[in-house]
């Protein structure tokens, strides 16, 4: 789940994107995420298509 000041919204990241970022997803570390957004059962949904570390940019 992603979190702000509006709201959540789930997120989805497929296995295969998965195993190329699992190091890369640590608590409070700020990622660098390319995604798409779309509806599901009627509630917004993100799908994750890449990520990388800030400290990369």
């Amino acid at each position: 789940m992603l979190q702000d000041e509006f709201g959540t919204v789930s997120e989805t990241l497929f296995p295969q994107v998965f195993h190329l970022v699992q190091e890369l997803l640590l608590e409070d570390e700020l990622l660098y995420i390319e995604r798409t957004l779309e509806k599901r059962f009627g509630r917004p949904q993100v799908k994750i298509k890449h990520a990388q570390t800030t400290k990369r940019i």
